[in-house]
């Protein structure tokens, strides 16, 4: 990441109220504002785990995240699946690498082939894998390095004199208190102004600020405290506290009803707040896969954060990136695929595999080689090399529906949306911790479908209750007990 990249951002502030009015952004500030979008919910987290003011923001994500790194291989499906989890890519990372300021994934994608690969008696399948602990069919590990060019991967033009990386032109941007952006003009500014009531520009200040990674990062973690996120990151106004109001699931449930799950919580009675819940792995499988989506998606389905969507609704967007909603498709799988997210489909490559196997052969790959007369004189053949699913285990048939966590595993998930694989230390270690008489807990089965998903989705970007908050309305009264 390049710490050291600044931006001047030009702030009219209404210095009575103590509030940001608008800012005049150059296009590098508002390539990086609309990058933000793009980060996976995992990472968005991580940045904001360590900042000295934002560390309660996003609570939830961070136990998720924490979660996955405290529990061992043994409850994966496969050592990369962890892996997936913890370093969440996305389809953009190229984009926000020609960025001016990248907050997302600084390390270039890699790519592996079997060590064996070129073996005069080699079995393995014409795959490769972006992780080193995949497994072939022949059972060696995917480990062998080889290049494909940016460009092969992405196979499209990434900014250029005429635009930017994210947006459509090389201008200077007004943004306002809640993240409208639009080019810059006369007729913008006297709009916002007369938007607001303001007949003369007596009230307002001019102020000029270097923005730099730190003040980029508080202003994504305001996204989520403030609706005025500008006055909030540069005017230092204590964080605000967003009202959580939860729709009904009816209200929520806007496609037919899918697959659910059945989970069984345990509810404190005088108060009704769901103190955790045991679960399989297909919940699990569904909870964690939040940490790989966009914000931008995130935000779609959660229809709580509403600067951001003003923000994902910038006409200033090119039409070749207009939306983030899209997800690596190895990340597909039957227990998360009710988000409606879209899979963005791993390339097929070619690969030249010459007859006589060489230590020295340098391997590349791309959309489509060049039969050259270096290569003819080598002698080999190009072959078509499709990407492996690195949640699957070396000698299984190639399942997208694969999940990440063991199948038949149970688990507890706690309101916070901290999770751990089941056994009595967990379990007895859990009810100590909470100091709660077993009198006073409820038992209720219930059944998670999309909309309760999506609730407990909505309640997570807000809250650390985000069990409570997301499920109460499936609990049943329960009848009083005959004396």
């Amino acid at each position: 990441m390049a710490t050291s990249a600044k931006f001047s951002l030009k702030l009219l502030v209404d210095e009575k109220r103590n509030k940001v009015v608008l800012a005049e952004a150059d296009q590098d500030f508002v390539d990086v504002l609309i990058s933000l979008l793009s980060l996976p919910m995992g990472k968005i987290a991580k940045l904001l785990e360590n900042h000295k003011d934002l560390q309660t923001v996003l609570a939830c994500y961070q136990n998720l995240n924490r979660s996955v790194a405290d529990m061992g291989i043994e409850h994966f499906e496969t050592e990369a699946c962890k892996s997936m989890l913890q370093s969440p890519k996305s389809p953009y990372a190229i984009h926000c690498r020609k960025l001016k300021l990248n907050m997302g994934d600084t390390d270039a994608t890699k790519f592996f082939i079997c060590s064996s690969y070129f073996s005069e008696d080699s079995t393995c399948g014409d795959v490769y894998s972006n992780y080193n602990t995949s497994t072939c069919r022949c059972g060696s590990t995917m480990s062998f390095k080889v290049f494909i060019s940016e460009k092969d991967q992405v196979d499209e033009d990434i900014g250029n004199s005429a635009d930017g990386v994210f947006v459509k032109c090389r201008s200077s941007f007004i943004v306002t208190d809640d993240l409208k952006v639009s080019v810059n003009s006369i007729g913008v500014i006297m709009n916002v102004l007369n938007d607001l009531g303001y007949t003369d520009f007596s009230d307002l200040q001019e102020t000029l600020l270097d923005i730099g990674i730190e003040e980029v990062r508080t202003l994504l973690g305001c996204f989520f405290t403030s609706e005025t996120p500008l006055t909030c990151a540069f005017l230092r106004k204590p964080w605000m506290t967003r009202e959580l109001k939860m729709q009904s699931a009816h209200a929520q449930n806007t496609v037919e009803p899918c697959s659910a799950f059945s989970v069984k919580v345990f509810v404190r009675k005088f108060d009704k707040e769901i103190l955790y819940a045991e679960c399989n792995e297909d919940f699990v499988d569904a909870l964690l896969s939040v940490l790989i989506f966009p914000l931008e998606l995130v935000c779609s389905l959660s229809n709580i954060l509403g600067c951001v969507e003003n923000l994902c609704g910038s006409p200033c967007r090119k039409a070749s990136v207009s939306n983030f909603y899209q997800v690596p498709d190895y990340y597909s799988c039957s227990n998360n695929n009710m988000f409606g997210y879209l899979p963005s489909p791993s390339p097929v490559y070619e690969c030249f595999v010459p007859r006589k196997s060489s230590d020295s052969w340098s391997c590349e790959l791309a959309r489509q080689i060049k039969f050259t007369m270096e290569l003819f004189i080598i002698g080999g053949d190009i072959v078509k090399m499709s990407p492996n699913n690195p949640k699957v285990t070396s000698g299984s048939s190639s399942r997208c529906d694969t999940g990440f966590m063991k199948k038949n595993t149970k688990f507890i998930v706690s309101n916070d949306l901290s999770i751990s694989p089941m056994n009595s230390f967990s379990t007895v270690g859990l009810l100590k911790k909470m100091q709660v008489n077993i009198s006073d807990l409820e038992e209720h089965q219930i059944s998670i479908s999309r909309a309760e998903l999506i609730s407990i989705v909505r309640a997570s970007l807000v809250s650390s209750s985000a069990l409570t908050n997301g499920l109460s309305n499936l609990l049943v009264k329960k009848p009083k007990e005959e004396t």
